[in-house]
């Protein structure tokens, strides 16, 4: 049955294989629909790139000037997508039975989902290509992205596409669905394809021929709910622009047979911003005003030009014709002498650029920034009565955190339909294969090993951003004084925070070291009291210099010390309580001990083993002799 959609009136159809006529006929249709905002968007990126000419008068000599203005465009696209993906989004994915710990429906293979998209990313060096799909989103309000599986490496493979050759299904704009179709215009030689795809050739039947082989050929890729083709809709007709008037009769061939989606849903994501009509850049509405300042900052540096060099003239004698002697004027730089003949006076023609000018190109400069959101502060400028770190922080946050957070949620939106692509494909294309990947995704590091037919139960996930709209920095602010308010606890200000990657780790690092703290003050502690014997902290400090941490130093300090208490004592000496042996460091020279046996009859002093009653024994002993 058909369904209106749009625009234009395509069948949706499920189990049904459109043609490559047709799927040719609605790409063109579509090339034609969409060809003024994908010019305007084609215009953006040529002034990103500084790839336009400036517009000045035609005159001859007159210099060529590139665009001196500051690169307002890129600036406006780079600082914006650069702040928006500086912070990671969060992948949630769901355990079907959250009370269960391991086996299948539990939180054990839901962790294992979560992994595999991180291991995908890692390998599609997502953590790259994000900025890119952000710089399209700044950029354009729209940006392309597909998921297709990699033949050569086994796995899944993500990849950011150009929007100027993407075309999607029409859709009204209050539409916030996945599209059903979508196809990639690329443009590839005369000689690639003709190697490549045999077909091609005119000799067998295609439409190149051999002398064209540096001809340009725009070539589709088609992905719908039913099938992926490849195949050429016609050559290029104009390199710079998009084919919105390019004939509608052109030569076209399917170079690759209908592959059936064994995904079961568009591989493609194609996000794009939410406005009160069309989807229509911001940037893309202030481009006359960027070509406005390069024109008037040309013509006024060659006012100045002429300011410092003007134009001469000269007035002849009555009845003569003024004449340069030598036919050139020399230029007084060079210090050579100008002779004329028949010339009565010779004047300057001054001209004084007007300063309003300047004035003129900063208000257009400032509507621009006023008007995209490109803050003096991303190029370190700063402007105004701003004194404080803090003040300029707020106004910079003001006028910058709701657009990152549109971004932000832009991402939550339809980066989930992506991470379910990724796991579908890998139950399509690979159900039965055991897989031991790595990942160097940030909070996921790792081996995560899994087979898809068994582990990817589900699909269902969401991605959320902790804190929409705030970058690295404010987000370290805004989590720390959550924890210090006692708002949110450790674990959780861990779990939100972009530059821990992996919470649980974390935390156990944490109180490690405040294990080993509490257990150096304690050592201290007691060797000020004199509770810890001064062979015990020796011990504990050769251990730890042998490498041994200060638990392990502390364990074995101990052993040996209580290795050293188990020691039988030797019998003591003739008229002493104790061997000396038993009192190392406190006890006597035994010929000093001898001195200072007890009266013969009386029974000499028990000496204990703490220090201090040691020594009350020893004087007590010395007392008893005098």
């Amino acid at each position: 049955m058909a369904r209106h959609t749009g625009w234009s009136c395509y069948p949706v159809r499920s189990g049904n294989l459109r043609s490559f006529n047709e799927i040719v006929n609605i790409v063109k249709d579509l090339q034609i629909q969409q060809g003024p905002v994908l010019n305007r968007m084609k215009d953006i990126l040529d002034r990103y790139d500084g790839d336009w000419v400036l517009p000045l008068p035609d005159i001859d000599k007159e210099p060529n000037l590139p665009p001196l203005t500051p690169a307002l465009i890129a600036d406006a696209v780079d600082n914006m997508a650069m702040r928006a993906a500086s912070v990671r989004p969060v992948n949630i994915f769901p355990a079907i039975d959250p009370n269960k710990d391991r086996g299948r429906r539990s939180r054990e293979y839901a962790e294992k989902r979560r992994k595999i998209v991180a291991a995908t990313y890692h390998n599609s060096k997502w953590n790259l290509a994000r900025r890119r799909y952000y710089r399209q989103l700044a950029a354009y309000h729209t940006c392309s992205l597909v998921v297709l599986p990699d033949f050569q490496t086994g796995l899944p493979k993500i990849e950011v596409r150009d929007p100027l050759g993407t075309y999607v299904e029409p859709q009204a704009n209050e539409e916030l669905r996945q599209p059903e179709y979508v196809a990639f215009v690329t443009r590839h030689s005369a000689e690639y394809l003709r190697r490549v795809y045999p077909q091609s050739r005119q000799e067998n039947g295609g439409p190149i021929h051999s002398h064209d082989l540096r001809e340009l050929w725009d070539c589709v890729e088609w992905y719908d709910l039913d099938q992926t083709v490849f195949g050429i809709i016609g050559p290029v007709w104009d390199d710079r622009r998009m084919s919105n008037e390019r004939p509608w009769i052109t030569p076209w061939q399917q170079l690759s047979p209908a592959y059936p989606n064994r995904v079961g849903a568009s591989p493609a994501v194609v996000p794009h911003n939410v406005s009160l009509g069309r989807i229509a850049s911001r940037i893309g509405s202030m481009l006359g005003n960027v070509d406005l300042q390069a024109r008037l900052m040309a013509l006024d540096i060659l006012a100045q030009e002429k300011a410092i060099w003007p134009d001469m003239y000269a007035i002849g004698r009555s009845g003569g014709m003024p004449r340069i002697i030598g036919g050139t004027w020399k230029d007084g730089r060079e210090g050579d002498i100008n002779l004329l003949q028949d010339v009565e006076s010779i004047g300057q023609i001054r001209s004084t650029p007007d300063v309003r000018t300047t004035q003129i190109i900063d208000r257009l400069e400032r509507n621009f920034r006023t008007s995209t959101g490109l803050l003096p502060q991303f190029g370190g400028e700063t402007y105004g009565a701003l004194r404080t770190g803090r003040g300029i922080d707020a106004l910079t946050g003001m006028a910058l955190d709701p657009r990152i957070q549109e971004l932000h949620e832009i991402s939550e939106a339809w980066l989930p339909h992506l991470n379910a692509v990724i796991l579908e494909t890998y139950k399509a294309y690979w159900p039965d294969k055991k897989f031991s990947m790595y990942s160097g995704w940030p909070g996921d590091k790792g081996i995560v090993e899994f087979t898809p037919k068994e582990h990817i139960e589900t699909t269902d996930n969401t991605v959320s951003y902790n804190l929409p709209g705030a970058d690295v920095i404010q987000q370290t602010q805004i989590l720390g004084s959550l924890r210090g308010a006692k708002a949110i606890s450790g674990k959780t200000f861990r779990a939100m925070h972009p530059y821990i990657d992996d919470p649980e780790a974390e935390e156990r690092l944490v109180h490690d070291e405040d294990f080993d703290e509490a257990l150096r003050q304690s050592i201290l502690q007691k060797l000020l009291t004199g509770e810890l014997p001064l062979v015990a902290s020796a011990l504990i400090k050769k251990y730890v210099a042998d490498g041994l941490d200060i638990f392990d130093a502390v364990v074995k300090a101990d052993e040996e010390m209580r290795a050293r208490q188990a020691t039988q004592a030797p019998e003591p000496p003739p008229g002493m309580a104790a061997a000396p042996e038993t009192m190392p460091g406190m006890a006597a020279p035994p010929e000093q001990m001898m001195a200072m046996q007890a009266p013969p009859g009386q029974a000499g002093p028990v000496m204990a083993p703490d220090r201090r009653a040691q020594m009350a024994q020893i004087l007590q002993a010395m007392g008893q002799g005098a």
